[in-house]
């Protein structure tokens, strides 16, 4: 626990004679009455050295109503009063007045929060966090949210008072004392001060020294200021948000919230602060006695005064603590007695302060939670009845039926091995480490339940243990009940052997071996089932299988019971190479099946190949546990000498180190018992033998690459690593893969066993057309022909290049006679380009990239006038992406005098 120091509210006066102020702090609250009807509570704490005094407030209670609410505490005022009122609030120190403030009001209806609000326009003056504090009005908010799948609410009540004085260079705490009768969870969170029904325009929080803090408890709601560094008056605000929890889940709902503006003077102090000695917190049961001391002391040898506020105090029973004023040190007694009624899922706080008599007193707080605990259910009994157990118990002291943490129900548990596991002081319901498992429910009232193992019979052998809790409405549980331990009868055969003994695909052979029933009291009754008795050994190929697969593959016959044995039998004919396979023993009396055993199936080994290891992994399905495996490895190939080279828990194993391509041989032997003493143990079971050839199947990774084009000389020039040197240590080879686009497959162009040389050059031509456009991926590829995944493709692009000029003369001189491209152009698959003169006719067109336009009509074959003609010129350019046209629009002037030009 934290613990601070802060001066004691009732010298106050000693640091508010220099402020001129009226109100310092406050809150709203409201209590559910019927219906939508609610009673809102304002309560607010006011200096008394100001004329200024409120008889009564108006409250907006956020549904469009407003009401004029009086003050109801307190007698009539003193004649020295200005005001006359006919309550004047009570006097709780040197020049503080608290005011309370009651009003009822029925809201419309659910569905929708409303925010309930105070304003009154005077503030203190002098704030130092509050810009023109004596400006601001004193403005205060409640939520209030009716929600038709909660049960109504009622805010929390705030027990301890929001003014307290702290020192220069204390640490200083406050806890508003939250108390939440209907158990409701409540987080706290710092706000900034409200006015005009707005934050603060330039509020800030109080200052403090460096390397310190200003924060609180989300939790438990404590206020920690490390530390004040000047004597002045602050302002904090608190924000308290309540969370239902919706009945039936375990999920809380916002339902509402209260903001404390809260006053905080700061002076200076020559004095030590006394201190509370850590206190725990803890768990009680109802009905129990919680009683323990509280101490605390004082370096000053003042005389003390120790309190203590919180939920106990207002429960019913109410919690005592007693202590009597005396020089340190000084102790207190916290004594409660919770019934039902306190019982819930979130603990009570409860907050301790001592406080000294010196000139300037200071105080310290220790704050505690307490959980109460409904008690556990009572005479849990369990009784055997054929494969199931029949539980019976007696219902908790906290059993109500209607409330708000009425009883729901019960929560039954069950290990399958006797543990009488018991719970911690604030350990409830059964946590999941105990190992026991949830199997059922009942609801209140019911106080038996069946167990049938989900309606698949219990197993003979197994000693089942089981624990049952209460389970309550608000998402609590009772502590754990002692625990019942209880083995079915004894009246039928139990499995305990199924174990390979020849691996083979004709010619395979399984153990299988069981122990007799028992006559002993409580267990086969042989006047009831009397002789002749048989055992029929039944098999299935495979894990669990449907109860027609089964067929008969040997049976015993015995005329008196004393003729029983523990009886094996060895199957042979069996597929075991491929197949495990599941037995029973059905038990017949006078012709009659009396029962059968649980299902055992034999261990069936699996084997995957990897690189210089085997990775083995197997099942098996038996009324028993296995608790240790041993994995066995054949010495030299066709020696059938095995020996143990590991164990384990689990029901896989890798072996390594091995040598690729060569076979190794490996059978599993399962260690296992049942959990009822009297059956032999341990039982060890032998799988099938499975035969695997170590190989590397696992590829190198991609080698890192790079892709560089260019395209004056038109060449890509791809680089690599040598993946060997970083992330493999057997590539053997490369391969390089190539696309013209990033939509078509990559398609091998190389391969090199040349580990070495790590650079390839590459042009490629598109239809006849060189290009260095195109997409690669480099992979490399070991000795075993695995080749790593293509994960990364780099592409590179071509930079086409195709220009036309603006004029001509086809003037028969063999110079500039026709019409071309300027040379060279590059990466360009095709054209469509058509020329009109200036009158929008076609005179020309052609999809070669080279024009060749000699300035005739096309269609008349006459030479075209001197002039200005129009092209449109659409450029097919080789791409990574495809072809993509680019289209070209201009003007060309022809000329057919035998001047020389410059194109």
């Amino acid at each position: 626990m934290r613990k601070f120091y802060i001066l004691l509210i009732f010298l106050l006066v000693s640091f508010t004679n220099i402020f001129a102020t009226h109100n310092r702090a406050g809150e709203i609250t409201y209590k559910h009455i019927s219906g939508y009807t609610y009673k809102i509570i304002v309560t607010t704490y006011a200096n008394t050295n100001t004329p200024t005094d409120q008889c009564e407030l108006t409250v907006y209670f956020g549904d469009g109503n407003n009401a004029t609410v009086p003050r109801i505490n307190g007698g009539p005022s003193p004649s020295t009063s200005t005001t006359s009122c006919p309550h004047y609030g009570v006097i709780i120190g040197a020049n503080t007045k608290l005011n309370i403030y009651e009003v009822t009001h029925t809201y419309p209806g659910p569905g929708q929060t409303y925010v309930i609000t105070m304003e009154d326009p005077n503030r203190n003056a002098d704030i130092c966090n509050i810009p023109g504090s004596v400006n601001q009005s004193f403005f205060l908010r409640t939520e209030l949210m009716i929600n038709p799948f909660l049960a109504p609410n009622s805010s929390p009540i705030l027990l301890n008072r929001p003014l307290d004085n702290a020192c220069v260079g204390e640490c200083f705490e406050h806890n508003p004392g939250a108390y939440d009768a209907e158990g409701d969870s409540l987080s706290y969170s710092l706000s900034v001060c409200y006015a005009d029904g707005v934050p603060i325009l330039g509020y800030t929080f109080p200052p403090i020294t460096p390397g310190g803090f200003i924060s609180i408890d989300p939790l438990r709601g404590d206020l920690i200021w490390c530390t004040p560094p000047t004597i002045c008056q602050y302002n904090v605000a608190i924000l308290i948000k309540e969370y239902k929890l919706l009945p039936g889940t375990k999920t809380r709902y916002f339902v509402g919230s209260i903001l404390r503006d809260m006053q905080i003077d700061v002076g200076a102090c020559n004095n030590n602060a006394p201190h509370i000695n850590a206190i725990n917190d803890t768990c009680i049961a109802v009905g129990s006695n919680l009683n323990f001391n509280v101490t605390a002391t004082d370096p000053n040898a003042n005389i003390l005064t120790l309190t203590a506020n919180g939920g106990p105090f207002q429960a019913s029973p109410a919690a005592s603590f007693t202590s009597i004023p005396k020089m340190s040190p000084v102790t207190g007694t916290f004594n409660w007695i919770p019934d039902c009624t306190a019982a819930q899922l979130l603990p009570f706080l409860v907050t301790f302060k001592v406080s000294d008599n010196a000139s300037t007193p200071l105080v310290d707080f220790q704050s505690m939670f307490i959980r109460v605990v409904s008690p556990a259910p009572t005479g849990l009994t369990a009784t055997p009845s054929g494969t199931s157990i029949i539980l019976n118990w007696n219902a908790p002291l906290c059993n109500a039926t209607t409330g708000p943490n009425r009883l729901k129900g019960y929560l039954i548990y069950r290990k399958d091995m006797c543990d009488p596991w018991v719970h911690g002081p604030c350990e409830t319901g059964v946590p999941s480490y105990t190992g026991y498992t949830l199997i059922g429910t009942t609801l209140n009232g019911v106080t038996t339940f069946t167990d049938n193992n989900n309606n698949q019979g219990l197993i003979q052998g197994v000693t089942y243990s089981y624990i049952v809790v209460a389970d309550y409405a608000d998402g609590s549980q009772s502590y754990a009940s002692s625990n019942i331990c209880r083995e079915l009868v004894r009246d039928i055969p139990i499995i305990t052997h199924v174990s390979v003994t020849a691996t083979d695909v004709n010619n395979g052979s399984i153990w299988t071996h069981w122990v007799k029933p028992l006559t002993t009291t409580g267990n086969l009754d042989t006047l009831v089932n009397p002789p002749p008795y048989e055992y029929r050994l039944m098999k299935a190929q495979g894990f669990n299988p449907s109860v027609n697969a089964y067929t008969q593959v040997s049976n015993y016959t015995y005329a008196a019971f004393w003729q029983l044995t523990d009886t094996g039998f060895v199957n042979t004919g069996l597929n075991t190479q491929d197949s495990a396979y599941t037995y029973r023993v059905d038990f017949y009396s006078n012709g009659l099946l009396k029962g059968s055993t649980h299902i055992a199936s034999s261990v069936y080994l699996s084997s995957t190949p990897a690189d210089n290891k085997v990775n083995l992994s197997w099942q098996e399905l038996v009324p028993w546990t296995n608790y240790k495996y041993f994995i066995y490895k054949e010495t030299t190939p066709g020696s059938t000498v095995f020996n143990i080279i590991d164990s384990t828990t689990s029901k896989t194993y890798v072996d390594t180190a091995l040598v690729n391509g060569r076979e190794y041989c490996y059978k599993i032997v399962s260690k296992g018992q049942y959990s009822d003493v009297a059956i032999p143990r341990p039982l060890y079971n032998s799988s099938e033998i499975k035969c695997e050839t170590a190989v590397d199947k696992i590829p190198p990774c991609q080698p890192k690459f790079t892709v560089t084009g260019d395209c004056d000389i038109m060449i890509n020039t791809i680089s690599w690593t040598n993946p060997n040197t970083y992330c493999s240590d057997d590539a053997v080879k490369y391969n390089i893969y190539f696309a013209q686009t990033v939509k078509e497959t990559l398609k091998l162009i190389y391969s090199s066993t040349d580990l070495n040389t790590t650079v390839f050059t590459h042009t490629d031509n598109y239809k006849d057309i060189p290009s260095i456009a195109g997409c690669y991926a480099v992979t490399a590829v070991d000795s075993f022909g695995n080749e790593s995944p293509v994960i990364t493709k780099l592409c590179t692009d071509n930079c086409p290049v195709y220009k036309l000029p603006n004029v001509f003369t086809p003037n028969g001189d063999n110079k500039n006679d026709f019409f071309t491209p300027l040379m060279p152009y590059r990466f360009v698959k095709d054209i469509e380009i058509k020329i009109y003169d200036r009158w929008g006719l076609l005179m020309f067109e052609t999809t070669n990239p080279d024009i060749m336009w000699d300035g005739g009509n096309q269609d008349t074959k006459k030479p075209c006038t001197d002039g200005t003609y129009f092209y449109v010129c659409v450029v097919n350019e080789i791409r990574v992406d495809g072809i993509q046209p680019k289209v070209l629009k201009g003007f060309i002037q022809l000329i057919k005098t035998k001047a020389v030009l410059n194109r």
